[in-house]
């Protein structure tokens, strides 16, 4: 299975496309097989960015000078209706791990436990979830990521959505998985 070449297929690099969009993109060529380089308008980290999605510019978005920025993107990706929000922090209160936790628990509706991993120099808290209501099913994946050398971190939230008769859809389940950890996984704060 090779996820990375089937992502581009159903929105045509939808990213580079939109102008607002590709303003956050290091460059107009992606760095990888439906993927982007995606550079925070703080500076302060940069990361993967999927071909087939759009970053919303007039709902969710905020920035507060380098310490604060909130994105939210979306896209139809893999049979699935993706929306991703990203917050990135630069703040002591990042160092509050339990808070933070909490913080993203309550954002997705999440009541177990994280999986930690340390990669490079973050430390990873990664959750997931299925859910269904009216006639949808909704896999999310999220994370918190820490920075080890500072007080940067990043909360991840994707979802991914499938009419629950939609059995290409659901059955894209564990490469939406895929997607999402990749993403996670390519968090580097500078």
């Amino acid at each position: 299975m090779n996820e990375s070449s089937s992502i581009t297929k159903s929105g045509a690099d939808q990213a580079v496309k939109d102008e607002y969009t590709k303003g956050y993109l290091s460059s107009a060529k992606a760095v990888e097989g439906g993927f982007y380089q995606f550079e925070s308008k703080t500076g302060g980290y940069s990361m993967l960015f999927p071909a087939d999605a759009v970053i919303s510019e007039h709902f969710a978005n905020e920035k507060k000078e380098n310490y604060f920025e909130a994105i939210m993107y979306s896209g139809t990706i893999e049979k699935g209706e993706v929306n991703t929000q990203v917050i990135y922090e630069d703040l002591p209160i990042t160092k509050d791990i339990e808070a933070n936790l909490d913080l993203l628990s309550t954002s997705v509706s999440y009541d177990g436990e994280y999986k930690e991993s340390k990669v490079h120099a973050n430390t990873i808290y990664l959750g997931e979830k299925t859910t269904e209501q009216d006639g949808f099913i909704n896999f999310n994946d999220f994370a918190f990521i820490k920075s080890n050398k500072g007080n940067q971190a990043v909360r991840f939230m994707y979802s991914s959505t499938c009419h629950r008769e939609d059995q290409a859809c659901i059955s894209n389940k564990e490469l939406q998985k895929k997607i999402a950890h990749k993403l996670i996984y390519s968090v580097k704060f500078h």
